[in-house]
């Protein structure tokens, strides 16, 4: 296929490309990478349109300002990532487009705004989803259940950037239990503060999300430490120096912050729930717990107490992580989907 300008030309659509958020950073290391070998990269985000996201629709806000923003743009590949990104990619003219689903959206939504919220978001993926060429999702299980609606997804794992991790490890507090992401109900953040008031100690926290008045009034009454909304190189100097790092989701992807400790040979405990059952093998290399606090805080005091345990959990978690989650793998899948997909439809 002849190209429209040399190299080619992708959208990248992404509700943020900002701060500490695994599909942030996704976006980034993908448009970082196609950058450095020539393509043309836009980015469509919250952030480069300004946009005030504000709880409760800024999914909605989202969705209709990117859409508006594609109408009469033309690409080579048009790659949007979660649901909400799907309008942009319907208005959009591309030779090929795609959408990497960070999770089973719909049941996001339901453990969110309830039941009937989450059907009508399922109707939504059914509908949708066939608007694009292909579908991708970072975990296996995410890509079974969009089969299962007739959608032929492939998986294409998250992956991180070893290079990027620190050499400097900060310690705010010892022991040091920590958890960095989204303040929000799926991240089951709420569940670290009842286990605090059970009498684990040591827990810091840092982000931002719907739920930060529960993490500050938590940090007041001195329960825990929470550092706020952190720049990334900084947060995970605030990881490096952890004695445990924790994952209490009631939903869940795959984490980078997980994949981030699992590369830094920080112990984990993570929950039964989503891409941590897919990354995690429990006792090898590391703790599975259900989203309950009492069973969050009895597998963190087991690691504190036991660190000959943890350290062979996280020898063995570093081990997975070089080989099975690392950014050249990753970027190699997509560049050869990209590369088919414009292949096909020059056909």
């Amino acid at each position: 296929m002849e190209l429209k300008s040399g190299m080619p030309k992708i959208l990248l659509v992404a509700p943020r490309i900002g701060g500490v958020g695994g599909i942030a950073q996704h976006v980034r290391q993908l448009a970082k990478r196609l950058k450095g070998i020539g393509w043309g990269v836009h980015l469509l985000s919250s952030e480069t349109m300004m946009l005030s996201m504000r709880k409760g629709v800024a999914n909605i806000e989202y969705a209709l300002a990117s859409a508006a923003k594609c109408l009469g743009r033309s690409y080579d590949i048009a790659h949007g990532h979660n649901l909400p990104s799907i309008l942009a990619l319907k208005f959009v003219r591309a030779e090929a487009k795609l959408l990497t689903l960070h999770g089973v959206y719909s049941r996001q939504v339901s453990l969110l705004h309830g039941r009937l919220i989450g059907l009508a978001a399922e109707l939504a993926e059914k509908t949708s989803l066939r608007w694009v060429d292909e579908v991708t999702a970072v975990t296996r299980l995410a890509a079974s259940y969009y089969r299962k609606l007739g959608i032929e997804a492939k998986y294409i794992p998250n992956a991180i950037d070893l290079s990027e991790l620190p050499t400097e490890r900060k310690r705010v507090t010892t022991p040091q239990i920590t958890y960095l992401g989204r303040l929000s109900r799926e991240k089951g953040v709420d569940l670290l503060i009842e286990a605090a008031s059970m009498g684990l100690k040591g827990i810091v926290i840092a982000g931002d999300g719907p739920l930060r008045p529960l993490i500050e009034k938590a940090a007041r009454r001195s329960l825990i430490h929470y550092l706020g909304s952190l720049p990334r190189s900084e947060a995970l100097k605030i990881l490096a120096g952890s004695d445990v790092a924790v994952l209490p989701s009631r939903a869940e992807g795959v984490s980078t912050a997980l994949l981030e400790a699992m590369a830094l040979k920080i112990p984990i405990v993570a929950t039964r729930v989503g891409g941590n059952l897919e990354v995690i093998r429990n006792g090898v290399d590391g703790v599975l717990v259900e989203p309950e606090a009492e069973e969050i805080y009895e597998a963190i005091k087991f690691l504190v107490e036991n660190r000959k345990d943890a350290e062979k959990l996280s020898e063995k978690a570093y081990q997975k992580v070089l080989t099975q989650y690392n950014w050249e793998r990753t970027f190699s899948r997509y560049l050869s989907l990209y590369h088919s997909l414009i292949s096909q439809r020059g056909h």
